[in-house]
């Protein structure tokens, strides 16, 4: 069943068959947990939580209604963290370990001749936001600054995180994140739950890799840890030698207690799984329990909605936050972010939805932290044509062979002397991620024949690389004026109507053997640069059976054309134009959007639409979902529509009566 937010991206919103390969790394079938009773087991009284409290629990989360029990969902496809010591590294890292690596204990301080750890966060903030919101959420994203006194998160407004809808949660300070220089830890954002009851503060575990036994030793179960997996939640109640016991504090199977032996156990709603909750919002197999070195660990297996621990028992201490990570409060799942920022997509008048975009707050390339452009960032707005495949393989896929060609370069960047040097090689590997994308999806893709353009902003400490290729438009908000950093590869106007916007793309065109007639190329296609569109590009890759019917200016039909026959190259490229900006201190946001929007919009006008919108509502998200519909509904935009908004700064917006 797929599902649409309105701030994240597009999820499956009911589990997954074992994207991450994980289900080896238990031999044979999942053994099934041993049902047992209370009497069954020498309970140690102060190795458990006081029975009233689990009876509390368990009667809250049965009687919570279906709002906060979807408020709760996560429902944020993670990926998983690499090998810390692997020769093959993965496409993509947007993460760093979750887990035990975290934890702030007073006793990890040694009091003497301890020298403070320096390690700076290269952020003045970060930006708590929510991955679902409803109507009756007033705000969406939070931004934490560096406050030592500590950061509330509660229903009052007197907290800095005010989130009045979740009726579960305290008035105050429920949880507190506090900035801190930890000795050992370095500088960063430690959270830690404020409030004793059962809606308690909880991390998500990251998706442990199979191979990978770092990755899946993060979360070590100790007696009194408690985590959760969809509705339920598990609760240690012993631990022998080699057998734990859990108990079932919330969910369908709530009073059950299980014995776990050294081979383990499975969580999710397949029937196969030791422990079958029958919850719907499970993966097929959504989490596990792992035995190793005489220590048993809470796993997440890949899932979708996430497995979550609660900062309780042996994970009571100040966590340290990362950009990535998601926190559970209460009833309410937030997002850690670099960036404050607000996505809407829209189909408007059309009869499919062929945009699609991407939110990457944390790319997590080494090499560029180690020249100091930390963290990396990536955004892109993807229009698709002739189908969603296009748009949909550039969601999926961009942003990893970014990556990867920028990881290829690591030496060259970390010997580089100069700046303008390092933007020479992030450049080169944006152009060859763009060109490789392309041709695999041309190569790989059942509809080669389906396009699709990009407007894409790789931002690395404060540099910022704005890539496109097609009519999709990045525009930089600098003290309320509009400033374009991309340019569009498609007829600019009606008085233009039989010339490309760019001279030097119309050279390239008609040197290839093409031409441009009623302001397409062969008379056919909108945009000088793409992804897909086989149609309009030479390749012995792949056998596209689609010719060019094409008419002339009289409308007469002219003879069909084979571009293999006749070009000499592609005509339609995917190689990016690339700008690049410094972040200052004026520039106030970004805007990444289809040329849905700026069919009805100019680029100012978008601008000045912003900032009066935040002026009104203070959050991005709100502004953008109004951005977009006064696109569709007011000024009439035909088109799919998608935008996207990241904020640089905090703004505080005076504007002109």
């Amino acid at each position: 069943m797929e599902r649409r937010l309105s701030d994240e991206r597009t999820i499956i919103a009911y589990g997954d068959d074992d994207p991450l390969g994980l289900d080896g790394q238990f031999d044979g079938p999942p053994a099934p947990a041993s049902l047992f009773s209370s009497g069954d087991i020498a309970f140690d009284p102060s190795n458990h939580q006081n029975t009233s409290d689990i009876e509390a629990s368990s009667s809250l989360a049965l009687n919570m209604d279906n709002e906060m029990k979807k408020r709760r969902s996560s429902t944020i496809k993670l990926q998983p963290r690499a090998p810390l010591a692997s020769s093959k590294r993965p496409q993509f890292i947007p993460r760093r370990h979750s887990g035990l690596s975290r934890i702030s204990r007073k006793s990890d301080i040694i009091v003497q001749e301890t020298t403070p750890v320096n390690k700076s966060l290269n952020m003045h903030h970060i930006v708590l936001k929510m991955t679902i919101h409803t109507e009756h959420d007033i705000r969406t994203s939070f931004v934490i600054n560096q406050d030592s006194s500590g950061c509330g998160i509660g229903r009052k407004p007197s907290n800095v995180v005010s989130i009045p809808a979740d009726k579960y949660m305290a008035d105050i300070n429920h949880a507190i994140i506090t900035y801190d220089v930890h000795p050992v830890h370095g500088a960063g954002y430690y959270i830690v739950s404020g409030d004793a009851s059962s809606n308690g503060t909880y991390i998500r575990l990251s998706p442990c890799v199979a191979d990978d036994v770092t990755s899946k030793t993060q979360w070590p179960l100790e007696t009194g840890c408690q985590f959760r997996a969809g509705k339920s939640d598990f609760q240690v109640i012993s631990i022998e030698s080699s057998a734990l016991f859990l108990r079932v504090i919330s969910g369908k199977l709530a009073g059950k207690e299980y014995k776990i032996d050294s081979t383990g156990a499975t969580i999710g709603r397949s029937a196969d799984n030791s422990i079958h909750t029958g919850d719907g919002e499970l993966s097929r197999r959504h989490a596990a329990i792992w035995f190793h070195g005489n220590k048993f660990y809470a796993q997440d297996m890949g899932s979708t909605n996430g497995t979550f621990m609660k900062l309780c028992g042996s994970y009571e201490h100040p966590y340290r936050l990362e950009v990535g990570d998601h926190i559970l409060v209460s009833q309410t799942c937030l997002s850690v972010n670099r960036f404050d920022f607000g996505v809407n997509e829209n189909m408007g008048a059309r009869k499919q939805m062929e945009d699609s975009h991407s939110t990457i707050q944390d790319m997590n390339i080494s090499a560029l932290s180690s020249v100091g452009l930390y963290p990396q960032s990536f955004f892109g707005v993807f229009d698709g044509h002739g189908g969603a495949e296009a748009s949909q393989y550039l969601n999926e896929h961009l942003h990893k062979n970014i990556m990867e060609e920028i990881h290829k370069r690591s030496e060259e960047i970390m010997s580089c002397r100069t700046k303008e040097h390092v933007h020479v090689i992030v450049k080169e590997g944006l152009t060859i991620a763009f060109e490789a994308t392309d041709a695999e999806f041309l190569k790989n893709s059942s509809k080669p024949q389906a396009g699709s353009t990009a407007t894409t902003v790789f931002i690395a400490g404060q540099t910022i690389y704005v890539a496109n290729v097609g009519d999709s438009r990045t525009v930089l908000s600098r003290n309320g004026i509009g400033i374009r950093l991309s340019n569009d590869h498609k007829p600019s106007s009606l008085q233009q109507l039989f010339q490309l916007s760019r001279a030097d793309e119309a050279q390239r065109i008609r040197e290839t053997g093409g031409f441009i007639i009623h302001g397409r190329v062969m008379g056919e296609l909108a945009v000088s640069r793409a992804f897909g569109d086989c149609e309009f590009k030479t390749y012995d890759t792949y056998a596209c059976s689609t010719a060019l019917r094409l008419e002339d200016e009289n409308g007469v039909e002219q003879p069909v054309v084979n571009p293999n026959d006749i070009l000499k190259g592609p005509l339609v490229i995917s190689t990016p134009e690339i700008s690049i900006a410094d972040i200052t201190e004026s520039d106030e946001f970004l805007l990444l959007a289809s040329d849905g929007l700026f069919d009805v919009f100019e680029d100012q006008e978008a601008i000045t639409f912003i900032r009066k919108e935040m002026e009104r509502c203070g959050d991005v998200q709100r502004t953008v979902e109004s951005l977009v519909d006064y696109a569709i509904g007011t000024q009439g935009s035909r088109d799919n529509v998608t935008a996207i908004v990241v904020m640089l700064k905090e703004m505080h917006i005076e504007l002109d009566s």
